[in-house]
């Protein structure tokens, strides 16, 4: 008995079941910690699955309401979700368009490019955009802007894509017509460039026209040029040459031989047309006109459409070119625009060869001075006026300013209209129409104002003492000047300032234009019509030239006319 007890009330013993039934009860808790972490752990996923379906529930239903096309995707690209606008866009349902089956509907030239980039997009796991056209329900085709941004998780893995596709198509539109209107009028400036070259550098005046044919065929992309000429004796127009193979071929050459070479001026003819409005007339298909012995010289050849532009002398109509073409064309606005400022350089040309037979050397050199400078004075520097508000335009439409987009391509449209007027008066011989409706003061801040609005070039404009009447000659010239000096301000300068004076004093007149700009060496050799043709029109006046200009010092520019001419 007494060792039982012994046992039993031993500490040591009682510790040692203290110590077991205690490592037992942590066993127990430690176990209910896992179990009870672990369940906090899975209710925290179902949770988060929970609300993840909610939000997707969530954005389903917001995006199905938003007036956008909406979509979100896989972390491999693929398409999970399509909103009701995209389907409605598109025709295909959901489940047509899902996973890579939304790519029917992209242009198949735009396909290959979008592909390649969403497979970068995807591998860069950033935010992108790309252009592409997509097809409408009805299978017509629009430009759209696809854009995407990833959701990464924590560790910068992608978990899925979301994206959106905004039409751009009047965007597009813009930029394309910005884009041909550019080119067009850079077009014209070379052309009349290259005419300028021609005109100061050609010894043979016949060779002229060739020059200026040339030109047209490179610029419309033609197949050959035919020249008309109207006899109003008999009523009838009849070819006078040809611009062939590279080369001017005249009515008289073989190619021609056992031709009627004449066309009555009846109804049933493509050409009276022209010649009743004086304005550019498009036989599309020269297969669909009544046959004529020139038409069938023509079939052979491939030529299908022909462009009828009208030539003018002196205010008369006496001719007109068909630029020749072996595919169906049409022409915008612009382009009738183009070809009837390079119509009027072939007759400038035309006249220009007869007058060099008919008048002594003298006369021609003259004749041909001033030529070249009307012609510079009028389309040239209109067109650069043209050139600087389309650039500005192009720039306003790169930063998402439409409105001011628009504003700066009327203010091309009417510069153009302008130039095209004021080129048409130089052929007959007429001073620029806004000295016909008002002063030279008044002709002058119309000038400035026109070119340099919408432009990055501030202008400055004053008149000082009591204006008067200057000789025609003298007002026609001193325009002429300052919108020459203007130009060069706008397109070669860099100015940001360009000031300018008209100062009547009792014993003179004198015009002070100058500019902060870049400067250059009027002493440096120039081979233009611009400071050249400035000195000779002072000359013309009897008026005296100062010019100062350094390289970063800007130009300053004085003409002063002697009291005799005041």
């Amino acid at each position: 008995m007494d060792t039982g007890r012994g046992t039993t009330d031993d500490p040591g013993a009682k510790l040692k079941l203290l110590e077991q039934e205690l490592a037992r009860s942590r066993s127990d808790l430690d176990a209910s910690q896992k179990v009870s972490a672990r369940l906090t752990e899975e209710n925290e996923t179902l949770r988060i699955h929970a609300d993840r379906r909610q939000w997707e529930a969530g954005f389903r239903l917001a995006t199905d309401t938003t007036p956008g096309l909406i979509w979100f995707g896989g972390a491999d690209g693929s398409v999970e979700f399509l909103n009701t606008q995209w389907c409605a866009y598109t025709g295909l349902t959901m489940q047509e368009g899902l996973g890579w089956n939304w790519i029917s509907v992209i242009h198949p030239e735009d396909l290959p490019g979008l592909v390649e980039h969403w497979g970068e997009i995807i591998k860069s796991a950033r935010p992108d955009e790309h252009e592409a056209r997509m097809r409408r329900s009805d299978g017509a085709y629009r430009w759209f802007l696809l854009r995407c941004a990833p959701l990464l998780d924590e560790s910068g893995a992608v978990i899925r894509w979301y994206g959106t596709n905004t039409d751009i198509e009047e965007r597009k539109r813009v930029e394309q017509a910005l884009s041909a209107s550019e080119n067009l009028s850079r077009g014209q400036v070379e052309a009349l460039k290259s005419t300028l070259d021609a005109l100061a550098m050609e010894p043979a005046a016949d060779k002229l026209v060739e020059h200026v044919l040339r030109i047209i065929t490179e610029q419309f992309g033609a197949h050959s040029i035919s020249v008309w000429r109207l006899d109003l004796g008999s009523g009838m127009i009849g070819i006078e040459m040809a611009f062939e193979d590279g080369r001017v071929v005249t009515s008289a050459d073989p190619r021609f031989a056992g031709i009627d070479k004449w066309l009555p001026m009846e109804e049933r003819w493509p050409w009276p047309e022209v010649f009743r409005t004086s304005k550019p007339s498009l036989i599309e298909d020269i297969r669909a006109v009544p046959a004529f012995a020139l038409r069938d010289r023509l079939l052979p050849m491939g030529i299908i459409t022909v462009l009828l532009v009208p030539m003018f002398v002196a205010g008369r109509l006496e001719g007109a070119i068909g630029i020749r073409f072996v595919e169906k064309k049409v022409f915008g606005a612009e382009e009738m625009d183009l070809a009837q400022a390079l119509a009027n350089q072939v007759m400038l040309m035309i006249q220009f060869a007869r007058l060099s037979t008919q008048t002594r050397e003298t006369a021609v050199i003259a004749e041909r001075n001033r030529i070249a400078r009307d012609i510079h004075d009028t389309l040239a520097q209109g067109l650069t006026g043209v050139i600087v508000q389309l650039e500005a335009a192009e720039d306003a439409n790169l930063r998402g300013l439409s409105r001011e987009a628009g504003e700066h391509l009327d203010r091309a449209r009417r510069l153009a209209r302008e130039s095209l007027n004021e080129a048409r008066r130089s052929v007959h011989a007429l001073r620029p129409q806004v000295l016909d409706d008002s002063n030279l003061s008044g002709a002058l801040a119309e000038l400035f104002t026109k070119m340099t609005e919408g432009t990055s070039l501030k202008m400055e404009f004053a008149v000082l003492g009591a204006p008067r009447s200057l000789p025609p000659n003298s007002e026609e010239n001193l325009f002429r000047i300052g919108q020459e000096i203007l130009t060069n301000a706008l397109r070669h300068a860099q100015a940001k300032l360009f000031t300018a004076k008209l100062i009547f004093l009792p014993g003179e007149v004198c015009l002070d234009l100058h500019d902060d700009g870049r400067g250059f060496d009027p002493s440096s050799k120039n081979d233009g019509y611009g400071l050249l043709g400035i000195r000779e029109r002072v000359e013309r006046i009897g008026g005296q030239l100062v010019v100062q200009s350094s390289p970063a010092k800007g130009t300053a520019v004085r003409i002063t006319l002697p009291s005799q001419e005041a």
